[in-house]
């Protein structure tokens, strides 16, 4: 369930993202069209108006519009239209192409046109275009300016859009999380008491003196397991009904070590009457990390059921525990590992799923119910991980990576 609401925030943080890249690419778009088209008109508009002046130019030299004119004449001499700046005026025409270029002089900003004619002469024509010039670069900044208000107004906007699109979902998440809450609290009295009955009729049945019918007791049999089954859906149930509404519960010191032998030393006897080795490795170093115990016994408690669930008579179940360096610091791992049947590598992901199993698994391959989810929920309510590896017929290894205590805490 905390999973759902990670999956809720997403959804609403990629909202936000989506929106303001929407709004960026339409402000560029819209910008960089009227920028364009606003520019380019006056910039074609002056063109025009230098080209003609300087074309129509006769033997007297008149600037009419803004346009200056110069000429230099075959025998070399240079004339200028009245009003030309004397900083033009000693403008070098001979180094100007024929046609269209641009100049600066004196820090101004000028569209030149330069007519070579028959008899010799040159005449350029320059419009002063500088406050053109700083018109664009302040609509361009002004462009930037708006476009970077936008995103960030969209993106702020669509943060709160996408929250309230969201939440209907998670108020129906909540709903979901009490009713599991309060329908297991129900459920567990029930059916402690219905598998309590289950063991007495069964225990009856053993003591009689008389034949039993031997499909009754099978039946029976069936009976108890199958409900102390059902319990162990229900208890699953509450955890994780509790680890979502008490996500943020201060831990304890808890060694790892101490936990595990705990764990093999209460699972021996069902070990034994299955005919599997279990064992437990310890590693040196301080194995302790900071966590809730009863969290932290049901998910080992959950991954050494599963291992005994899985292996037949003769085989073989180990669990390790070692402290070893992480990229962030020590961590603590606890592996749980055994020869059984195994698990296809490609279901790994898959089967941290609620109520997964392997595709490739057949009827008889693993399944994991709530137990394999739950573990995940409480490794990662302890800042940790949890790794699956395992081939089909060479067995699985589980293991529990969390933060090491930091010495001296």
């Amino acid at each position: 369930m905390r999973r759902a609401d990670g999956l809720l925030r997403r959804a609403s943080v990629a909202a936000a993202i989506q929106l303001a890249v929407a709004v960026a690419a339409t402000l560029v778009l819209v910008g960089a069209l009227a920028f364009w088209l606003t520019i380019r008109a006056e910039h074609e508009a002056e063109e025009r108006t230098v080209r003609a002046v300087t074309v129509a130019t006769g033997p007297q030299l008149t600037g009419v519009e803004g346009v200056v004119l110069l000429r230099r004449r075959a025998d070399g001499a240079r004339d200028a239209s009245p009003g030309t700046p004397a900083a033009v005026q000693g403008l070098e025409v001979t180094g100007l192409k024929r046609g269209w270029s641009d100049a600066q002089v004196d820090g101004r900003d000028y569209e030149v046109y330069v007519v070579d004619r028959a008899d010799g002469t040159r005449t350029v024509g320059l419009l002063d275009v500088t406050i053109r010039n700083q018109s664009a670069r302040r609509l361009a900044e002004s462009l930037v300016l708006g476009g970077v208000l936008g995103v960030a107004a969209a993106a702020v906007l669509g943060g709160l859009l996408g929250r309230r699109a969201a939440r209907p979902m998670a108020q129906a998440l909540d709903l979901q999380r009490r009713f599991v809450a309060d329908a297991s609290h129900e459920l567990r009295t029930p059916l402690a008491v219905l598998y309590t009955r289950a063991q007495l009729i069964q225990r009856r049945l053993a003591r009689q003196v008389r034949p039993v019918d031997e499909r009754l007791a099978a039946d029976v049999a069936q009976l108890a397991a199958d409900t102390r089954a059902l319990g162990e859906v229900v208890e699953d149930l509450l955890l994780s009904a509790e680890l979502e509404h008490q996500p943020a519960r201060e831990g304890v010191d808890v060694d790892t070590a101490d936990l595990v032998h705990e764990l093999v030393t209460s699972f021996a006897p069902y070990a034994e009457e299955r005919g599997i080795t279990l064992h437990a490795t310890v590693g040196p170093g301080n194995a302790s990390v900071t966590g809730v115990p009863s969290s932290l016994r049901r998910a080992l408690g959950a991954l050494l059921d599963n291992a005994l669930s899985h292996v037949a008579a003769g085989g073989t179940v180990t669990v390790s525990v070692e402290r070893a360096a992480g990229s962030a610091g020590d961590v603590v791992n606890v592996a749980v590992a055994d020869d059984g049947e195994g698990l296809d590598p490609n279901d790994s992901d898959r089967l941290l799923d609620r109520f997964a199993r392997g595709e490739h698994a057949g009827d008889a391959g693993r399944r994991f119910g709530l137990g394999l989810a739950l573990v995940r929920e409480v490794v990662e309510a302890h800042r940790g991980h949890l790794h699956i590896v395992g081939e089909p017929g060479k067995g699985a290894r589980f293991t529990i990576e969390i933060p090491a205590l930091i010495s001296g805490n």
